[in-house]
């Protein structure tokens, strides 16, 4: 029994180790009965007023990790997780041309009202005006907004700079003889590095997809500013957002939805439900409980779809389609359960309902009475995770690319182009 105890101390505190430095024992390499080899991530930083007057990159940069989606007008914005955001434009779905990128380390969501385009830096946010795509300007920056991006990985950043990369090294290092290399999780911290890159010198809102962090209406942009807390931040002057509430909003949160005066939003544990008829300073109204699992959500209004997938940092064992009728928004009722395999995000136009759900399929259904969804097809994609579907075009985010179908014949669905990661 002693033993036993000992043996999952160790790997608890190898799991821990592992976390805390980005070296998980699964990553490391037994050599030898007395080493362990893993990989030591550094952190490169560079001065923020740096990379805030560099934010123009190569227009046909490579994406290395596609993020969150937003579209405005004929573009589409695509978030390169910790890297920036690519600009594709899509006049022509047969025939997307990406033609801008914005180099903005640490960025994983979009917002855009009229010219001006919000994103996260890390824990700042960023007003940029996009009127020229190829020579943008950052108008404003609201600092230290996100407090879960103050810290990445074990590593701070200050008011004058910012990580933009991470050296990657295999390091070898003994194992102590009365430890079991198996459960060892040691090796040095990564260091910090001192910047290793010299200094270089239309209207409306858009739409988001359902896995967005952050959203606008009319003129307040609403974002998860830590795990628990939702900020109400003006943007009547778009150029000079301001933060007027940033407040306790539910456990857990993930992702936000809006619809009309209200706001969904998804969590590990539920979905809880804001109204913003004073827009500054959202007011609970009601919730919806269910077990631990990821949670993106969307609405019409009258019912809202919850996505609950498990095998992931939110912990549950659920995978499964949630119809919550809202019409009561104080007294939210479940209005059927619908199995499946693992489900992420979904959209829907009219009475079609487009989930995204397991590792290659999109399933279309036909949601005209909630409470018994007819399967109409299964479109086949590599790896998806997000939809918008609008005026017939469908954009399916996926691990491998961007997929864009026309679905104006929900029976005969035809692929009209895709735009590949590296």
């Amino acid at each position: 029994m002693k033993k036993n105890s000992w043996l999952l101390l160790s790997a608890f505190v190898c799991i821990l180790l592992g976390i805390l430095t980005i070296q998980g024992c699964i990553k490391g390499t037994i050599k030898g009965p007395k080493t362990y080899t893993y990989t030591k991530y550094t952190p490169v930083y560079q001065l923020k007023k740096s990379v805030m007057a560099a934010v123009n990159g190569s227009p046909v940069e490579p994406i290395d990790s596609l993020g969150k989606i937003y579209i405005k007008d004929n573009l589409i914005f695509l978030n390169d997780v910790d890297k920036g955001i690519h600009v594709i434009d899509n006049s022509n779905p047969a025939h997307p041309v990406q033609i801008a990128f914005l180099n903005i380390p640490g960025n994983e969501d979009i917002a855009i009202k009229g010219n001006i385009l919000y994103a996260d830096m890390y824990s700042d946010l960023l007003a940029i005006d996009i009127s020229n795509l190829q020579q943008v300007q950052i108008k404003n920056m609201l600092p230290a907004l996100f407090a879960d991006r103050e810290y990445v990985n074990g590593f701070g950043m200050d008011s004058d700079q910012v990580i933009i990369s991470w050296i990657k090294k295999d390091t070898t290092v003994p194992v102590p003889s009365n430890v079991n290399p198996i459960y060892y999780g040691g090796g040095p911290t990564m260091n910090l590095v001192p910047s290793a890159f010299s200094s270089s010198s239309s209207g409306g809102n858009g739409v988001a997809g359902s896995t967005a962090k952050m959203v606008l209406i009319n003129n307040y942009l609403y974002a998860i500013t830590e795990r628990h807390e939702l900020g109400a931040i003006d943007v009547s002057d778009a150029t000079s957002p301001v933060l007027i509430s940033n407040n306790f909003a539910g456990y857990d949160l993930e992702t936000i939805f809006p619809f009309k005066d209200k706001l969904f939003l998804g969590s590990d544990i539920g979905t809880f439900i804001y109204d913003i008829s004073n827009p500054g300073n959202p007011t609970k109204v009601g919730e919806f409980t269910h077990g631990q699992a990821c949670d993106p959500v969307i609405t019409d209004g009258t019912d809202a779809y919850i996505t609950l997938h498990a095998g992931t940092s939110c912990g549950g064992a659920s995978n499964e389609l949630d119809v919550v009728n809202v019409q009561n928004i104080s007294d939210a009722l479940l209005v059927k359960i619908y199995p499946m395999i693992s489900p992420k995000g979904l959209s829907k136009d009219g009475n079609l309902l487009f989930v995204c759900d397991g590792p290659d399929v999109v399933k279309l259904f036909d949601a005209t009475d909630p409470a018994q969804l007819q399967l109409l097809a299964q479109i086949k994609t590599s790896g998806p995770y997000d939809v918008i579907a609008a005026n017939k075009n469908l954009m399916v985010l996926a691990t491998q690319g961007l997929y864009q179908y026309d679905y104006s014949n929900p029976r005969d669905i035809r692929l009209l182009s895709f735009f590949a990661v590296k």
